[in-house]
């Protein structure tokens, strides 16, 4: 017997290392993006520095550092996929910190402005909480509903596994690093230690050194004209 498991979600998980001086560095910047956060954020939910007046941590001479190893990273996302790195410019087009402290977290949700995102866990204690990958189109769905968790607690389905769920929880480790696709929902698992998890985050815009003969994707911004 053979199964072929087509048409993949693929998920990028490295580790980038980083010297306890650059992280305690980071950590201080980032806590002062969130002292001066604007406007003031629920309380119940993660604190989110993209929507918070801190949408381009990545401009920040502190994070260059990291700002390139991560890219590294990216770019081994796109050999992954055999896309050629030589033709395309990485552009991160928006970046920002989280901090999730006890009982938060973040509610699923994509990033459909741009092509790839990414997640580094910049301060990772244990029992913080992971990240949840999600699919609306459970492919091998034989009828409606028969992966859902009623049918588990029922024993119709044995287990939950890779097969049979939309739903995938990573428990990622400090300096752990997720790349994905931009369009996949994701959420996190709440925070259950009594210590602040932060994540830094971005989205990235892939475009092409040299659009000539493509038609539909990213032309490079330099060849690119605004009218007032």
């Amino acid at each position: 017997m053979k199964i072929h498991n087509l048409f993949p979600l693929t998920i990028l998980n490295d580790t980038i290392e980083i010297s306890n001086k650059e992280r305690q560095k980071l950590i201080d910047l980032v806590l002062s993006m969130h002292k001066k956060s604007t406007p003031k954020h629920n309380p119940h939910s993660a604190w989110t520095g993209d929507v918070h007046g801190h949408e381009f941590i990545f401009n920040h001479k502190g994070f260059e550092k990291l700002g390139k190893k991560i890219t590294s990273v990216i770019r081994e996302f796109l050999a992954v996929l055999s896309i050629n790195n030589d033709l395309v410019d990485i552009y991160f087009q928006r970046s920002w910190a989280t901090i999730t402290k006890k009982a938060q977290n973040i509610k699923p949700h994509t990033h459909s402005q741009s092509n790839i995102s990414f997640a580094y866990y910049l301060l990772k204690p244990k029992n913080s909480g992971g990240i949840i990958f999600q699919s609306k189109d459970t492919q091998n769905a034989i009828s409606k509903n028969i992966f859902g968790i009623d049918k588990v607690d029922k024993g119709l389905i044995k287990e939950v596994n890779a097969y049979n769920t939309n739903e995938i929880t990573i428990d990622l480790k400090q300096d752990s690093i997720v790349v994905f696709p931009s369009k996949t929902l994701h959420s996190t698992v709440p925070n259950t230690s009594g210590e602040k998890r932060i994540s830094l985050s971005g989205d990235v815009t892939l475009m092409l050194k040299s659009s000539f003969g493509y038609e539909h994707l990213m032309p490079n911004f330099v060849h690119w004209k605004k009218f007032d």
